[in-house]
């Protein structure tokens, strides 16, 4: 009996003891197995496995003659094959394993998709305003066909990007801002587009350097001094401006028409015989014109000059600059910036002007006016011009007169900023009155004789911008 009993026992220990090993050796296989695609990669996905059944993972991705195999951590749930082949049926399997021991594997194929032609990309970059040093900052606007657009200046000394989106300006002149895309997985990158902000200070905030002035402190009854000033005489004639200086003007120029008041005024007066015996020309008008050409020439800069008007109808006073090469590149291509013309008719305006050739070869120009309550022969006023490489503006006791920028006309190079080789214009300084003429209209009946009165002209370097006058 205890014979019998005891090999009962033996047999159902060994019976357990194979129902052991039996339960170790089933590895199990994987379960809820999903696939993903793209054109060059595939993501294989799984439930987690139990961690005391299996102690690795095995993942393979075959095609043709090309197998990937990859082991993984027993408690990993998915795994990516990248630089697969695109368009391509790829069979994929995965398996457990408990030691050498392997549980079934789950093999299924998938193909990947084929690659996507990325699209054309542009970018519409909104044209910011120009901005004044101390202006809040502005929002830069851009919208591309696809990607993150971001901006960048390549000018960082005179503005900044703040947030990822906002202008700062710093200090005058032209801000560059560029804006890039780099596209996505749809989208190709973008061309960046750049745009010029022109960044520009109050008159009165201006950081201005004196570099030359002329204040008219000659004795009574002198001319202009010489090392500032050449005088003009004649009526145009034999000249290339033409008989009338090309303008149909009545008077012809003398130096006896240029005169120190002897108290700080320089007076160019406009005179008929009648009003003057002692100062005539060749015409019935006589009159004064004085330039800085082959004395003073000037970069660019801030131009002011403290003036008061003639009075009477057909009177035509002005403060402008011609460009410096005059003689070699004919106006109007070297360039004219009237800073101030007046006409005695109409004796509340004040008007300036740019004047250039234009892409078809001829003369075009920009002009503005400021109407001032007064009669602006009453009393002195302050004309000025801030002249920058891109952009000029022109300014009547401090309020613009008008701003003309290098854009506004269209030219890829203008004459009041670099050349092609990079070399930077110079212009000289004209003063003058004229009488009649197409800006001057009609001469007032019965007048003869009119001043033109000069308290002091001044330029000043702005920001870097300028220096002393060259000769």
């Amino acid at each position: 009996m205890k014979l019998r009993f005891a090999a009962l026992l033996a047999i159902t220990s060994l019976l357990l003891g194979s129902a052991s090993a039996n339960a170790v050796s089933a590895v199990p296989s994987a379960v809820r197995v999903s696939a993903s695609t793209t054109a060059t990669t595939a993501k294989l996905s799984w439930l987690a496995f139990s961690k005391t059944k299996i102690s690795a993972i095995k993942v393979t991705a075959s095609t043709g003659s090309t197998k990937i195999t990859r082991t993984l951590a027993k408690t990993a749930t998915s795994y990516t094959f990248t630089n697969l082949k695109q368009f391509t049926s790829y069979t994929f399997a995965i398996t457990a394993y408990f030691g050498t021991r392997a549980g079934g594997t789950i093999s299924f194929k998938s193909k990947t998709k084929a690659k996507q032609a990325q699209l054309y990309n542009s970018i519409f970059f909104g044209s910011p305003d120009d901005m004044v040093v101390g202006d809040a900052d502005q929002e830069l606007f851009a919208l591309p066909n696809g990607g993150v657009t971001t901006f960048k200046t390549t000018t960082p000394s005179r503005c900044s990007i703040i947030d990822g989106n906002l202008l700062h300006a710093i200090a005058i002149g032209d801000c560059i801002v560029v804006a890039s895309n780099l596209g996505d997985s749809y989208y190709k990158a973008a061309v960046p587009v750049q745009q010029v902000v022109s960044i520009t200070a109050p008159i009165s905030d201006l950081n201005k350097t004196l570099e030359w002035a002329d204040e008219f402190d000659g004795t009574a009854n002198s001319g202009p001094g010489s090392a500032n000033w050449n005088i003009t005489t004649g009526d145009g004639c034999g000249t290339a401006a033409g008989c009338g200086w090309g303008n149909g003007e009545a008077e012809s120029y003398a130096a006896c028409a240029n005169k120190h008041s002897g108290n700080g005024v320089m007076v160019i007066t406009a005179s008929t015989p009648s009003g003057d015996a002692n100062c005539t020309s060749n015409k019935n008008w006589t009159s004064g014109k004085f330039t800085t050409f082959g004395k003073k020439h000037f970069g660019y800069g801030y131009f002011e000059a403290r003036l008061k008007m003639p009075t009477g109808g057909g009177t035509w006073p002005a403060f402008w600059t011609l460009g410096s090469n005059i003689n070699t590149v004919p106006w109007p291509l070297c360039g004219e910036l009237d800073i101030m013309e007046y006409a005695g008719n109409s004796p509340n305006k004040t008007t300036s002007a740019v004047h250039y050739r234009n892409n078809s070869g001829s003369h075009e120009y920009k002009s503005g006016a400021l109407n001032d309550s007064a009669d602006l022969s009453e009393e002195f006023h302050t004309y000025g011009m801030l002249w920058l490489p891109s952009e000029t503006t022109f300014i009547f006791d401090g309020r613009p007169v008008l701003v003309v920028k290098k854009s506004d006309t269209g030219l890829s190079r203008w004459p009041f900023g670099p050349n092609s080789a990079g070399v930077d214009p110079k212009m000289y300084i004209i003063f003058n009155l004229a009488m009649g003429g197409g800006y001057g209209g009609s001469i007032e009946s019965g007048l003869t004789k009119a001043s033109f009165s000069l308290d002091y002209v001044r330029y000043y370097s702005v920001d870097g911008y300028g220096g002393p006058p060259t000769n």
